[in-house]
């Protein structure tokens, strides 16, 4: 079996901005996040409040390279 890395994921209550309810939303990507009732993924924004918004195609993500493979790329 080969280790391609490490997945760890968080679990948050937050208020769904699509479904308009509180809810738990889960996270395998820092800042990126799923609502458990509606599926809809939002983005986490911090302002001095946390805020949930949409995250849709205009959204820009930036890519990142896990620390183990960094090793790799040099």
């Amino acid at each position: 079996m080969t280790k391609i890395g490490t997945l760890t994921s968080q679990i948050v209550t937050g208020n769904c901005p699509e479904c308009r309810t509180d809810t738990l939303l889960v996270s395998f990507e820092p800042h990126l996040y799923r609502c458990v009732n509606c599926g809809f993924d939002l983005e986490q924004k911090v302002n001095g409040v946390i805020k949930y918004v949409i995250a849709n195609e205009e959204t820009k993500f930036k890519a990142s390279i896990l620390p183990d493979e960094e090793d790799k790329h040099g």
